[in-house]
């Protein structure tokens, strides 16, 4: 997320808005990753919810997302709490965890969480973003089949936060050490133009479906 100034002569005033996430493998998690956004931004309207943090700490969760298999391996700075005094009453039903005090440090009111508890949320401490938005299309007039649709996706995004699902860098990943395992001594630290092209046709044929390797990504959302 970034602040976004306004327009020069305008009276918009600041806004903050999400960044685009990188681009998928395969439409269908281009479509989950789009609509989780947009959903969470109703959320965080309609709730009121502070998920500021101080942007330190921003800088330190950007740098431990960058190591290997980050996504369960690390943890990540989080606010122990996201509600406000805007808040709507039915807010705290839904969350299952501890208020800080407002006079306490900033410092007090960050834990550091794993992106599965985050997302999918952890007993007594967090919510979860995933659980916020069921509990939002709970009050939400939809026709069963967008429900169905929708539920799809997050189901999705809480499997690959949770690990049960590998991330796209995990799948490909996977990809070259296979194939460094398949054949030894073969390789150096540079993958040579022949195995280049064939990672890039594999991806590919993951992206347009055109053999099983969508489910080696996917599993069972495709």
């Amino acid at each position: 997320m970034r602040f976004k100034p306004p327009p020069p002569n305008s009276k918009i005033g600041w806004r903050v808005e999400f960044r685009p996430t990188e681009c998928q493998l395969t439409d269908f998690e281009n479509a989950a990753l789009t609509v989780f956004v947009v959903m969470l931004t109703r959320v965080i309207l309609s709730y009121n919810l502070n998920l500021l943090i101080p942007i330190s700490r921003v800088d330190e969760n950007i740098r431990r997302a960058q190591t290997r298999d980050a996504c369960t391996q690390q943890k990540f700075f989080w606010r122990r709490s996201c509600t406000t005094d805007c808040s709507p009453p039915e807010v705290a039903e839904v969350c299952k965890r501890y208020e800080t005090n407002g006079k306490e440090r900033v410092e007090g009111c960050l834990q550091e969480l794993t992106v599965t508890e985050i997302i999918n949320g952890k007993s007594d401490t967090f919510t979860g973003l995933v659980p916020f938005i069921r509990d939002y299309m709970a009050n939400l007039e939809v026709d069963v089949a967008t429900r169905c649709t929708v539920n799809q996706y997050l189901d999705f995004i809480s499997a690959r936060a949770s690990g049960k699902l590998m991330t796209t860098a995990r799948y490909c990943n996977l990809l070259i050490t296979n194939w460094v395992t398949a054949q030894p001594g073969q390789w150096d630290e540079v993958i040579n133009y022949f195995y280049f092209l064939l990672f890039m046709l594999r991806v590919g044929h993951t992206s347009l479906d055109i053999t099983n390797c969508v489910n080696a990504q996917l599993g069972q959302w495709h």
